[in-house]
């Protein structure tokens, strides 16, 4: 019986080709030697069993001879294959020589849109992927309370409920604090000029807690013995300023005034909040010792890592019960109070979760787009080579062979293209870092490290199998051998893939106009954030920030001495029109106190909080923020005289409903026996908490009265910026030289700060839609264009039979119209279904807003019908006569 023969044959022999045909080498030479010995005279059989003796472990040798033909062929076959590749890249470049303007295009969109990605990739990996840099960072937790009239609040611990959370807890190795409510450090360097630093107060619990041991040194070994003269530096401030001594431990350097010993360096990248350079003790000696006081002022962040084997719930559950037990044993306060345990790096990562997730989707959305572009190209490519692969194939290669060769060209230029994508994110994502510095946190360092790369190379094969495969199966599939019989007229190619290329062109559009609506919204949200009435006036205002320290400044006469000397001098500089300081700026977020209004009624467990701004010299009139009632602060209002205070428009609508706030009496503070605070007057409101935040009820104080602050932020309304510095820097020097100034910067820029995160986000949304639109237009143009040359026979017929340039223009052009116009129908949809997703980055816009999505579609409209025009301009300038001849 004659066995079927295959359909489908490997051209490498298969295990069973290979043991068949060590079979039958085997036999052949045992019956050549039976043979010998029957000739001998030996019997069959004798025969058969001398032969088989002779030969010795036939089972053995028949194992052995497998593996080596095995191997032989493996080796065989890769190097087969090496000489393949080599041969498909070396035609593969030698065909991109040959179209110079493919391949650069080519290369030009898949650089943009690997680039596009590989930089959002890498922000992602940052901020969502990458481990935090403490030892075992995924049982690291963030403690936080809510407000009782706020349960969606994180708010600080206060110092003795810290201390309690940590003596009561037992799901959690140890609970560590620190702050951020310290402000600059000054450091008087010996022989040079004093510069502020960045310091952060710890205790010793909190490096434990982190896992991280000092690099040299140590860290705080025991924060309750208060050692307030010991400090531990940063790696940053040990190498820039210290220039990397290894003897720094034991140094002494003056901080605010201070001898303090350093007695540690944290290792390389270590970061707490920002980019501090010192940790100093966290030194709450004196909140415990008055509890009734300051158990009601939060301004500690503490930081637990989980037991061994305890789950979060469990953490959550272990300090919910504290929680309780202390509402029960302070109602004042912490009654209506509850703890939040969030996983730290949720917690570093606040709110960028979505909006990096919804950039990598689009950064998506653009590199599919390219991948279209690229397979129409490719695919109109691949048809006009045809004949080329026609003629290939006739001379043995075989339909895989082709496609390999096909794909490798793909591949190629994906992987030339995602080389200079990388290049290309590197680049982008340092100079959108640069110009807005404060979207990320220190804690999360961006770069392109081997999982980035990992994931670019992963994109640019994925990339180009995607637009490479699919045209080379399309090309087989219709038949190459057909286009040997068509010769050069390509009858066929108009018809070839005209439906692929039709619906590649729709999606692109599609996506585009998703993009485009997003980046619309995200846009018109940021107009209407820039337009918001601010409540004062940045233009021509200049700030800079200025920190009293030492122990001769320890004392309210001396600080006010030096503030008042300071701002009097540049007062009277011609430049300056106005000057004054404040303990925070508009936009830059606020520090809240509670309140007490006499003759009210009084719930101590859930007093209403104000924003507290201390403010001196004419701020309100350098930053034109207008009085609304009463009068400001002046002359009269002394230090050592009755304390007054201001309250913003706000605040007085909803304390003071009957619109009498000014002559009212108020209590601030934890403290309910505290000095009542006489109201004189109300200012108009100011976006304290930045452009997006509604004005808050806020409280202005005298600066002189209230100077527990030794850092302000010196505000001059001026004509002449530079010479406003200028005499800033003089009165400076003259009043204290060894004070020094930071942050100096106009108004305008503090204010712009606050859009940092905003702007980065359009910024990427906006490229990423231009991209996807100019690709998409590409698109259109390129198939239609490819329309036209391929029909220009039946363009010329149609010309020499009458039909008008106004009708040819027409028909060509419909055709574009037509796919775009489907592709802007299915875009709208998604881009309706998908809005919702930017609802949390909106401001004073919806997701729906009918004015974004009618700009899209007219903008995209137009655009398109150039994109169709311009070809189907091309179809009427046919000459009918020349277009006939050349067929």
């Amino acid at each position: 019986m004659t066995r079927p023969r295959p359909s489908f044959r490997f051209p490498w022999r298969s295990r069973a080709d290979i043991a068949r045909e060590v079979d039958a080498e085997l036999a052949f030479h045992l019956d050549m030697r039976v043979r010998e010995l029957v000739a001998g005279g030996m019997n069959a059989g004798d025969a058969h069993r001398a032969a088989a003796a002779e030969f010795g472990d036939l089972e053995g040798t028949r194992t052995y001879c497998r593996a080596a033909d095995a191997r032989s062929d493996r080796a065989a076959r890769a190097a087969d294959r090496l000489t393949e590749w080599r041969q498909d890249a070396r035609y593969a470049l030698r065909t991109m020589r040959r179209s110079p303007a493919f391949a650069a295009i080519s290369l030009l969109t898949l650089a943009l849109a690997i680039g596009a990605n590989t930089a959002i990739f890498s922000v992602v990996r940052a901020v969502l992927l990458r481990p935090l840099p403490y030892a075992d960072p995924g049982r690291l937790v963030a403690v936080t309370e809510s407000w009782p009239f706020d349960p969606g609040t994180h708010a600080p611990l206060s110092p003795p409920d810290y201390v309690d959370y940590r003596a009561q807890q037992h799901a959690f190795t140890d609970l560590g604090a620190y702050s951020t409510a310290m402000g600059p450090v000054v450091w008087q360097p010996a022989g040079a000029d004093p510069t502020t630093l960045n310091g952060i107060p710890a205790d010793a619990h909190l490096f434990r807690v982190l896992g991280v041991g000092a690099a040299l040194g140590r860290t705080f070994d025991d924060d309750a013995s208060g050692d307030s003269s010991s400090v531990v530096l940063s790696s940053d401030f040990w190498r820039r300023a210290l220039g990397s001594d290894p003897h720094a431990v034991g140094r002494r350097l003056v901080l605010n005034g201070r001898s303090m010993t350093v007695i540690g360096v944290m290792p390389r990248g270590f970061v707490l909040d920002r980019t501090e350079d010192i940790y100093l003790p966290l030194d709450i000696r004196d909140d415990l010792a008055r509890p009734e006081i300051t158990r009601k002022q939060h301004w500690v962040l503490v930081i637990g890592r989980l037991r061994p084997g305890v789950s979060l719930e469990a953490g959550r559950a272990d300090l919910a019960m504290v929680a309780h037990r202390l509402a029960v044993q302070y109602p004042a306060a912490d009654s209506g109070r509850n703890a939040i345990v969030t996983p730290l790096h949720e917690r570093a990562a606040g709110t960028l979760r979505t909006p990096l997730l919804l950039l990598q989707a689009a950064a998506a959305i653009v590199l599919l787009i390219a991948c279209a572009n690229l397979m129409n190209l490719t695919l109109s490519r691949t048809i006009g080579r045809r004949q080329e692969l026609a003629l290939r194939a006739a001379l043995g290669a075989g339909r895989g062979r082709i496609i390999r060769q096909l794909l490798t060209e793909s591949l190629l230029l994906a992987g030339a293209g995602g080389a200079l994508g990388v290049a290309l994110a590197i680049a982008a994502t340092r100079a959108l870092l640069a110009i807005n510095p404060g979207t990320l946190p220190p804690l999360f360092a961006v770069g392109v490290d081997r999982q980035v790369l990992a994931f670019s190379v992963l994109l640019s094969v994925a990339a180009g199998a995607l637009f490479g495969l699919i045209p080379a199966l399309h090309a087989m599939g219709a038949g190459v051998s057909d286009a040997l019989k068509e010769g050069g007229r390509g009858a066929n190619a108009t018809r070839s893939g005209g439906g692929v290329r039709r619906v590649l062109v729709t999606a692109q559009v599609a996506l585009a106009v998703m993009l485009l609506v997003g980046a619309g919204l995200l846009t018109r949200s940021f107009t209407e954030l820039t337009g918001v009435q601010l409540g004062f006036d940045p233009a021509h205002v200049v700030t800079a920030q200025l920190r009293v320290s030492g122990p001769r400044y320890d004392s309210v006469p001396t600080t006010n001495a030096f503030y008042d000397g300071v701002l009097g001098e540049i007062a009277r500089a011609p430049a300056v029109i106005a000057a004054g300081a404040a303990t925070i700026l508009p936009t830059q977020g606020s520090v809240s106190t509670s309140m007490r209004i006499e003759g009210q009624p009084v719930d101590e467990s859930r007093l209403p909080d104000m924003a507290y701004v201390a403010i001196r010299g004419h701020y309100l009139e350098a930053m034109r923020i207008p009085l609304l009632a009463g009068r400001r602060f002046d002359a009269s209002d002394t230090p050592d005289g009755p304390k007054r205070v201001l309250v913003n428009q706000t605040a007085a609508r909803r304390y003071f409903s009957n619109g009498d706030a000014v002559g009212k009496r108020i209590r601030i503070g934890p403290d309910p026996n505290g000095e009542w605070m006489t109201i004189v007057g109300v200012v108009g409101d100011v976006r304290s908490g930045g452009l997006d935040q509604p004005p808050i009820p806020t409280l202005y104080v005298m600066h002189a009265q209230e100077a527990w602050s030794h850092t302000l932020s010196v505000v001059m309304r001026t004509s002449d910026a530079r010479a406003a510095i200028d005499a800033l820097r003089r009165a400076v020097k003259d009043v204290d030289p060894s004070m020094p100034l930071r942050n100096i910067e106009p108004m305008d820029d503090v204010v712009g700060a606050s859009l940092a995160a905003r702007r980065f986000a359009l910024g990427l949304a906006g490229s990423f839609a231009g991209l996807a639109l100019v690709l998409a237009t590409l698109g259109i143009y390129g198939v239609l264009a490819y329309e036209v040359s391929t029909r220009t026979r039946e363009f010329g017929v149609r010309l020499a039979l009458g039909a008008t340039p106004a009708s040819v223009l027409a028909l060509v052009a419909r055709r574009g119209l037509a796919w775009s116009i489907v592709g802007l129908s299915l875009g709208i949809a998604g881009a309706v279904a998908g809005a919702r997703l930017l609802t949390g980055a909106l401001y004073g816009v919806g997701p729906l807003d009918v004015t974004t999505y009618a700009l899209v579609a007219a903008g995209s409209l137009l655009i398109v019908t150039v994109a169709s025009v311009v070809p189907a301009h091309r179809a009427t300038r046919v000459d009918p006569l020349s277009s006939m001849r050349s067929d």
